[in-house]
Order: C-alpha cells, then structure tokens, then sequence
C-alpha cells in the first residue's frame, strides 16, 4: 500500500505492510522474489506481509464507523455551540441597546 508523503508518520508507520516474522518493509521486497523475504526467507504466500494496523484489527470497518459517528457528534455540538454564541450576542446587544435608550431617556 502506497501512502502519500504528506500523510503523517504514525499513519504511514501502522499502514505500512512488513514482513510479519522479520518486519522487513514490504516496499523493500524485490518483484523478482515474491514469495520469499530476502531477509529471513519466511515464505510470504503462506503468511503475507500485514501492517500493524491490521494485525491488531485497526483497520476493521467497525471503528471507522465510530470515527465518523464521533467527528459527526463533534460538529453538531460545534454547531450548537456557535449558534449560542451568536444568540447569546444578540441578546447582549439588544440589552445594552435597551439599556442605553433607558439611560438616554433619563437624562
């Protein structure tokens, strides 16, 4: 899997793909000896290269769905929290507007 330079370290770190007896980068692994490590020699059509994110099941669809559900509450409550401060400056607005008419009047 080929990962974009600008993706971060960590990411481009547990998505890599390694040879899972000697962890020999699978980008570092000839076309010419597909089946084999050139390191160890462990034969990669019995056990593949895997990354550390799908040996530890990271990867699975499960959590991605819980990212999204949670960036998704994250912006509602965003969302809720810029809508009060709007409402919240209009009402503080329309109390020193009516405050200074009071004042204004008195004098």
């Amino acid at each position: 899997m080929a990962l974009p330079r600008e993706a971060p370290a960590l990411m481009r770190r547990h998505l890599r793909r390694r040879c899972v007896q000697c962890g020999l980068s699978a980008d570092a692994i000839p076309a010419s000896q597909p089946m084999e490590c050139p390191r160890c020699g462990c034969d990669l059509s019995e056990r593949p290269p895997r990354s550390y994110a799908q040996m530890e099941g990271l990867d699975a669809a499960a959590p991605a769905r819980d990212v999204e559900r949670a960036l998704s509450d994250a912006r509602v409550q965003a969302a809720a929290t810029r809508w009060l401060m709007v409402v919240g400056a209009v009402l503080a607005a329309g109390i020193g507007g009516l405050a200074a008419m009071l004042w204004a009047a008195s004098h």
